[in-house]
This record gives C-alpha cells, sequence and structure tokens, in this order.
C-alpha cells in the first residue's frame, strides 16, 4: 500500500469510526429519608453500553440497588444532598461519565448550593431541574392477550398519569415468571414506552410491573397475574386471571426487584 493510498484510507476510517458514548445520568431528584429514589441513565447513547453508578458524595448511610444497570435506586436513610456518578462503556472500551443528585430533606440553603454545584467531570449530562412543588404520577396498568397471537400479552400504561402534566417515563419489568421460562425484561417489546408486549415461550404465571417516572418523582404498579394455560387455544380470554387488588405504588415489598 502506498502513502497516497494510506492517506486516502484514513479519511474513510475516521469517518467510519462509530460514535464515542455519551453518559446522561438524568435529572435530579428530591424526597425524604426512607423514600426511594429511582434515576434513569436510559438517554445515554452509545453501541451496547455498560452502566456503572456509585454515590461519590453524601451521608453514610444509603444503600445503592441495581448499580449495573440504567435504572439503580437509592435508598437514603439521612438528610443531606447524595451525588450519584455514571460511567458508561461501550463495546470498544471507550466510556463517559456524567452525574445527578438526590435531596434529601436537606435546608433551602443548601437546594440553592447544589444548583450550582461543578459537574462530575467537568460536565452534566443530565442538567439540573429546579425545586418546587410536584406531585408524583400515578402508575395504571392492564394487560390483555393478543387476537393475533395467543403467545402474546399487549401491555398497555396509558392510563397512567401525572397531576402536574409532565412528561411520563415508562418501564416495565418480569417480577415472576415461569421458571424453564428464557425471557428476561429485554424481551419485553417497548419495554420503555406506554404500550408494550411479551411473547410467552412457555406456559405458566407471568407477573409483569409498571414503573412510571416524571422528572423527580415515581409510581409503580403490579399487574394481576398472567396465567397461561395454552398458548393455540382460541379464546384469549379465558386464561387471563383479571383478579382486581394489584399492587399500587411503592407498598409492595420488594418493588425494584
Amino acid at each position: 500500500m502506498t502513502l497516497s493510498t494510506l492517506g486516502l484510507l484514513l479519511p474513510l476510517m475516521v469517518a467510519c469510526s462509530p460514535a464515542a458514548p455519551t453518559a446522561d445520568a438524568g435529572f435530579m431528584v428530591n424526597g425524604d429519608p426512607g423514600q426511594a429514589f429511582l434515576f434513569d441513565g436510559s438517554q445515554s447513547s452509545g453501541d451496547s453500553l455498560t452502566f456503572s453508578w456509585a454515590v461519590v458524595d453524601g451521608p453514610s448511610s444509603s444503600e445503592l440497588y441495581d448499580a449495573d444497570t440504567a435504572w439503580p435506586t437509592l435508598l437514603p436513610d439521612a438528610e443531606g444532598i447524595y451525588t450519584l456518578s455514571l460511567t458508561v462503556c461501550d463495546d470498544r472500551g471507550a466510556c463517559d461519565d456524567a452525574e445527578t443528585f438526590a435531596h434529601v430533606g436537606a435546608s433551602t440553603s443548601s437546594r440553592q448550593r447544589l444548583m450550582s454545584a461543578p459537574s462530575f467531570g467537568g460536565k452534566l449530562h443530565g442538567g439540573l431541574k429546579p425545586f418546587g412543588d410536584n406531585d408524583p404520577p400515578v402508575a395504571e396498568a392492564s394487560a390483555r392477550r393478543s387476537f393475533g397471537s395467543m403467545s402474546t400479552i399487549k401491555l398497555d400504561g396509558t392510563a397512567s398519569s401525572d397531576p402536574n402534566g409532565d412528561t411520563l417515563r415508562y418501564r416495565w419489568r418480569f417480577v415472576s415468571r415461569p421458571a424453564d421460562s428464557a425471557l428476561t425484561d429485554a424481551d419485553i417489546q417497548d419495554n420503555t414506552a406506554a404500550l408494550a408486549s411479551f411473547t410467552a415461550d412457555v406456559e405458566g404465571t407471568w407477573q409483569v410491573k409498571l414503573t412510571v417516572r416524571d422528572q423527580s418523582h415515581s409510581d409503580a404498579v403490579l399487574l394481576p397475574d398472567i396465567i397461561l394455560r395454552g398458548l393455540h387455544d382460541h379464546d384469549p380470554w379465558d386464561d387471563l386471571n383479571r383478579r382486581p387488588g394489584a399492587l399500587r405504588g411503592l407498598n409492595d415489598d420488594d418493588p425494584w426487584d
């Protein structure tokens, strides 16, 4: 290969290189000690991303769950300002950082200091949302079998609402599924949209939960058991258990499992 040919190829190689990942740690959240604080890094961009969250500043009394996912949960026991960092890396080893904050029962002066706090790594992709009165959203969900495919369950969260008219983010997850099922949360089609679906791979009982979030609060609802006994029958309603009494909000034993 001549030098002139190499000179022509190098710009093409650079132009075709995948973009570096961009971390987005989402909005700052606020609440009281003992509440569950849900963070959202799903707006980060890049190929085959891995997520790593950490509490880098704040009171020592806190627990961070699901720190290797896009949606970690912080359970703080003490008042104060918690700083969380997010590192995302793609499959080539390129990484990017961002941070966000949890405001837990702190004073007004602390809030003002927080609004002017510098970001981790010199930037804050998620941005800061000013404090103010903000009511939590209300999660509502239903499920039905598809007439086109007896093994497909359609999930509907469009009845969820926010008292302040804030835009909602959605997250569907399996709480439990048959022991011999190979499905994961990633197999729920459009699992971050109001309308989602999944196709069961085996018969049995399925439990699905919807979590909705505005810019500072979240709510969750557990659907009634979905019982599939005949994936190839012709009555899509007889096996869908629509018993009332779905768990509401964060009152189940482990709301983030």
